[in-house]
């Protein structure tokens, strides 16, 4: 008895199953985004992340088993040479899941399938803000002073003047 095999079937058989999920995963591919039923986004993410994963390794081998998947050799190239190098880094989750609520006709769960943006742009962004605001910061915190007095450099120079003029009030009171 197998145990732990599962597959959602569909109510179709093993073809128009298999077709069903391999124009999918081609339409997620080619367009980069697909709105679908939440069932089907769940059983297509594993395909898309093989494929990925065969875009990655780029070897013959690879590249005849993605062509033996996906029936379109355009986007085995697609796959090969801009989603391959995309995600250097990423070993699987290449695809984000967001629910869209029901359909109107059969109130079927819908999910928005989309390919994660790249990693290295959001970095390069991330590390480009971070350094524009970091000296700023280390500024304060090296003075000791709060952001407040730091804008209000007029403050800074009454703080003197007030010592001085506490110093006379308590040089009068010991002279009286």
């Amino acid at each position: 008895m197998p145990h732990q095999v599962h597959q959602r079937k569909f109510g179709r058989k093993t073809g128009h199953r298999r077709s069903m999920l391999r124009n999918l995963s081609l339409s997620v591919l080619r367009y980069e985004r697909v709105k679908t039923t939440e069932a089907k986004a769940k059983e297509v993410r594993v395909f898309v992340d093989q494929m990925i994963n065969l875009g990655k390794d780029g070897s013959l081998a690879a590249r005849r088993r993605a062509l033996a998947w996906l029936p379109e050799p355009v986007i085995v190239d697609k796959v090969f040479t801009d989603l391959a190098t995309r995600y250097p880094d990423r070993r699987s989750g290449y695809l984000r899941s967001v629910r869209l609520g029901h359909r109107v006709g059969d109130s079927a769960p819908l999910m928005l399938l989309e390919l994660v943006p790249a990693e290295a742009k959001d970095k390069e962004k991330a590390d480009e803000s971070a350094a524009a605001e970091k000296p700023r910061r280390r500024l304060s915190l090296r003075r000791g002073g709060t952001k407040s007095e730091e804008r209000k450099p007029a403050a800074k120079a009454e703080k003197p003047a007030a010592k001085k003029r506490a110093a006379k009030k308590t040089a009068k009171g010991a002279a009286t």
